[in-house]
């Protein structure tokens, strides 16, 4: 069967296990950052990235040990999209949080076109890692380790 003739299965389950394990990431991320208030501001940008890619690689993780195959490009973009969206709504809750509790102190006098900016490349930076992190490139390395963990266990049931 051609990989493209694959039927294609519902992404909105994986979309879900992004936006939970977003949140979840933020979470001990926050806690990190109140126990040891000496970190470094870069802590908080760097936390992003792994946030955005650890959530990504676990929607791909699980579609994979689900699946034991890698998207097929509808399901591909679908799941890029869904996921981009997600993380940019969870990210504008986050910031109006944090401006309505005054944890950002100067945003009241930004421009709401510097905002749109920030949000759009925000969205733009978001979209690019999900991209990579549901390429086939990364996926085949998850599909590898399920396919030889499924070999294991098949070998060891039927010694």
């Amino acid at each position: 069967m051609d990989f493209e003739q694959v039927k294609s299965v519902s992404v909105w389950p994986y979309v879900g296990f992004y936006s939970l394990m977003m949140v979840g990431l933020t979470v001990v991320f926050m806690g990190v950052a109140m126990m040891f208030p000496s970190l470094p501001d870069s802590f908080g940008h760097a936390s992003g990235f792994a946030i955005t890619f650890g959530s990504t690689s676990f929607a791909s993780y699980k579609f994979i040990n689900r699946n034991l195959r890698l998207f097929n490009r509808d399901e591909y973009w679908k799941i890029t999209l869904f996921s981009s969206l997600a993380s940019c709504l969870l990210s504008l809750m986050l910031v109006g949080l944090a401006v309505a509790g005054g944890a950002m102190p100067g945003s009241d006098t930004l421009p709401a076109l510097a905002w749109v900016f920030v949000l759009l490349f925000g969205g733009l930076i978001v979209f690019a890692i999900n991209a990579w992190g549901y390429s086939s490139r990364m996926g085949k390395n998850f599909l590898k380790a399920e396919l030889a963990r499924q070999a294991r266990i098949n070998t060891e049931t039927f010694r």
